[in-house]
């Protein structure tokens, strides 16, 4: 990227959930759903985001837009800290800032036309002057998402689930942000229908020259869109690499058991190539997480200074950074990656 400072830049971000319970809710517990994230994404890139179920994915993209206070951290766009935004300021930014989710039935408001959805951030951000340009405009959202503008008096449940997340790719564009953040827009559709959408994404960020932040759990859907991927464990950052990089020199064990666990479309293939046995055994709770590496308790590479030791993330070589005793020659007489099985 050419841009000397960042579109977004996110410094040490934090984000704990704190549990009360008994007859007098007295706080027990505290969930650190996000554990000290770092991260930045240029003005017209992909930043993929990949984990487990329950890694603070998620928690991260809402964090960022602001929908989930932040316990400490700083989240920057275009140079300017947004972390304590409130009011005014807050509904400022967010034209800025948009969502497309994970769910795009229930996503939608059934008891309103495609009109009204696509066309709310319109009304809510005063972008248009009278409703004769309202109408235009959303005319115009629909048939740049490739849905017919003739369907803009129809209800969410006579659309189709790939439909459906046009429809909501067309409210995000509505605003004309900067940053989208795309909540795993492609896991609940259908093979044939995520290609799609990835496609159009693609097209819509050449088009507008959009940038996202693409939280995701299928790792070949990360790699056709994405130009960096930054890889999560409860809660924290583990590697960030180049997608290339990644994927042809995975370094933790984490990021290398994800990647050995991908499906080959060949059975023959599939059957015949070794799983790297490292990934095993459940997330530990982000209520009690490990001491030391938080990844500890499941890598067959583990010793001492993993146990007692958070490793800090380090960049190894330029753009890839990764948190890991094995690449630290003070902590580990393993100086090297180790081979892995990963599908051609």
């Amino acid at each position: 990227m050419t841009n000397t400072e960042p579109l977004l830049e996110v410094d040490n971000l934090q984000v704990h959930f704190k549990l009360h319970g008994g007859l007098l809710g007295r706080h027990q517990a505290t969930v650190r759903a996000v554990d000290g994230v770092s991260f930045r994404v240029d003005q017209g890139e992909t930043l993929g985001v990949v984990g487990e179920s329950g890694c603070g994915k998620s928690t991260t993209g809402l964090a960022v837009l602001r929908m989930i206070d932040p316990s400490a951290g700083s989240i920057r766009l275009n140079g300017d800290d947004i972390t304590l935004y409130k009011g005014r300021q807050l509904r400022r930014i967010r034209r800025r800032l948009q969502m497309v989710y994970q769910d795009p039935f229930g996503a939608l408001d059934p008891r309103m036309r495609v009109l009204d959805i696509v066309g709310e951030p319109l009304l809510v951000h005063k972008l248009t002057s009278d409703r004769h340009a309202y109408r235009k405009r959303v005319l115009e959202l629909l048939d740049l998402v490739g849905l017919n503008p003739k369907m803009a008096e129809r209800y969410p449940h006579e659309f189709s689930g790939g439909q459906r997340q046009r429809i909501g790719i067309a409210r995000a564009l509505a605003a004309e942000p900067e940053l989208i953040i795309c909540d795993e827009p492609v896991s609940a559709l259908d093979v044939s229908i995520q290609a799609q959408i990835i496609n159009l994404l693609e097209d819509l960020q050449s088009e507008l020259g959009l940038t996202y932040l693409f939280i995701a759990h299928d790792l070949a859907v990360v790699r056709h869109i994405c130009d960096r991927i930054m890889v999560m464990y409860l809660g924290q950052v583990v590697e960030t690499a180049s997608r290339d990089t990644l994927y042809d020199q995975p370094m933790h064990p984490y990021t290398q058991a994800l990647l050995s666990a991908i499906p080959v479309p060949d059975p023959r293939a599939e059957t015949a190539r070794e799983v790297d046995p490292s990934l095993q055994g459940e997330v530990p709770s982000p209520v009690n997480p490990p001491s030391g590496c938080p990844f500890h308790p499941r890598c067959r590479h583990a010793h001492d200074a993993c146990r007692e030791t958070k490793p800090p993330l380090r960049e190894l070589q330029s753009g890839h950074a990764v948190a890991c005793h094995l690449y630290d020659p003070a902590a580990s007489e393993v100086n090297a990656p180790w081979p892995v099985a990963r599908p051609a």
